[in-house]
C-alpha cells in the first residue's frame, strides 16, 4: 500500500496519535458533498473506522490529507490535535484555488431555499429597487431575493455568491422592525453583490476597503445599527 493511499494516511495518523497500539482497519470514501466537510465514525458491523471525506480533498497535497486525518481522529478519540496539523489544513483551506473549488461545488451541487420576498411586513423587492435607485444609480443587477426559511441566531442577512441570492433573516419581517433596519441589512448584502469577495492567500476577504468605504456612506447608519443592536445584538 502506498504511503499516499488514504487508508494508509489514516493508519499513520493513528500510529502517531496512539503509539504502541495496533491500528484498526480504515475505509476512506470520497463523497461529492456540496460543502467541504468530512466525518469519521466507528462502524460496529465491520469493526473498522469509516472516514467520509469531501472529494475536494482527493487531490490535496499529502501533508494536507495527513493533517485532516489527524484532526478527524482527534475528534473521534477526543484527543488533542497538534497546532501544526490545524495550521496545515487551514492554510490549504484558505488558498484561492481551494476557495474557488468550494464555490464551484456549492454552485453545482447545492440548493438555495428562499421564501418569497413579499413578507408579512416588508417587501424585499420594493426595498431593493428603492435602494438600487438611491445608492447604485439603478445599475446593480438584481440577484434572487427572499427571506430565509428559518431564523438565524446571529446573522441577519447574507449574500450567497454560489447561487447569486440574498437571503434576509425572517426575524426582521415584523411590523415592530422599522424599515430603516431592514434597508440597512439589505443594503449591506447589496454591497456584497457589487464588491465580490477577493480570494487572497490569507483566505476570502469579504469586506474589502471599497466595500467598507461605501457602507459608511449609508444615511442614518448609526441609527440603523442602534436599532439592530436593540433587536438582535447587532449581528448581520
Amino acid at each position: 500500500m502506498s504511503p499516499n493511499d488514504p487508508e494508509q494516511v489514516f493508519e499513520n495518523a493513528f500510529r502517531r496519535m496512539k503509539p504502541g497500539l495496533e491500528p484498526p482497519s480504515f475505509v476512506v470514501r470520497f463523497r461529492p458533498y456540496a460543502k467541504l466537510r468530512s466525518r469519521v465514525r466507528f462502524d460496529r458491523g465491520s469493526g473498522c473506522i469509516l472516514a467520509d471525506l469531501s472529494d475536494l480533498t482527493r487531490d490535496a497535497p499529502p501533508r494536507v490529507l495527513a493533517a485532516l486525518a489527524t484532526m478527524l481522529l482527534g475528534r473521534l478519540y477526543r484527543a488533542p490535535v497538534s497546532r501544526r496539523a490545524t495550521r496545515v489544513y487551514s492554510r490549504w483551506l484558505r488558498t484561492p484555488e481551494t476557495q474557488a473549488r468550494m464555490l464551484d461545488a456549492r454552485r453545482a451541487r447545492g440548493r438555495k431555499q428562499l421564501l418569497p420576498p413579499l413578507g408579512r411586513a416588508h417587501d424585499l423587492e420594493g426595498l431593493f429597487d428603492r435602494l438600487n435607485r438611491l445608492h447604485f444609480g439603478g445599475s446593480l443587477r438584481k440577484p434572487a431575493l427572499g427571506w430565509s426559511p428559518q431564523a438565524a441566531r446571529k446573522q441577519l442577512g447574507h449574500y450567497d455568491p454560489a447561487h447569486d441570492a440574498i437571503a434576509i433573516n425572517p426575524v426582521l419581517d415584523s411590523p415592530a422592525v422599522p424599515p430603516l433596519a431592514v434597508e440597512y441589512v439589505l443594503f449591506h448584502e447589496m454591497l456584497h453583490v457589487k464588491h465580490p469577495a477577493e480570494l487572497r492567500r490569507s483566505g476570502r476577504c469579504v469586506h474589502t476597503r471599497e466595500f467598507l468605504d461605501e457602507e459608511r456612506r449609508f444615511p442614518r447608519l448609526e441609527e440603523a445599527l442602534g436599532i439592530l443592536r436593540s433587536l438582535h445584538g447587532g449581528g448581520r
